[in-house]
């Protein structure tokens, strides 16, 4: 049962992971960059190009990952009941994923990825949302649930997005 639980977080931990710390260039705009109003300064924020932004998520998902990863260990660090499973779910893995999604979401994307990236991030979101409503998915389907995001996020070039 314990390799169930172990496989189990790993799978969820590397698949479903979106991050929550970005990291650039210092001739880049980055999330820390920008002020509380959302802008830089100027009225627009400028996008990243296409390798700074799988840069800038990538970092974001290994910070998730690691994130994930450890709070897992520490629940299989006995047998978790259903009970600490659901909380593992409800607790961490969920909110880590949605503050990974939003950090994604800040990112100014590149235009000609933009519409990929909403697509991904909006499917993450769902998946996300249905793995909320229904916790018991990470031991049943997680691999069903994040599928297609996974495959989203390979397209992009999100390695560490993707399980």
């Amino acid at each position: 049962m314990r390799e169930r639980y172990l496989s189990m977080f790993a799978v969820a931990a590397a698949t479903a992971a979106l991050g929550v710390a970005g990291c650039g260039g210092d001739d880049e705009t980055t999330i820390a960059d920008i002020g509380a109003s959302g802008t830089t300064g100027a009225s627009v924020v400028a996008t990243l190009s296409a390798d700074d932004f799988a840069q800038q998520a990538n970092a974001i998902c290994r910070a998730g990952n690691q994130e994930l990863d450890a709070a897992a260990e520490t629940l299989l660090g006995g047998e978790p009941s259903d009970a600490d499973v659901e909380a593992y779910v409800t607790d961490t893995l969920v909110p880590s994923i949605q503050g990974q999604v939003d950090a994604i979401r800040a990112l100014p994307a590149p235009e000609e990825l933009s519409g990929d990236v909403e697509t991904f991030l909006d499917d993450a979101q769902s998946a996300l949302d249905e793995l909320e409503a229904d916790p018991s998915l990470l031991a049943s389907e997680q691999d069903e649930v994040f599928a297609d995001v996974n495959q989203q996020a390979q397209d992009l070039g999100l390695t560490e997005c993707a399980g």
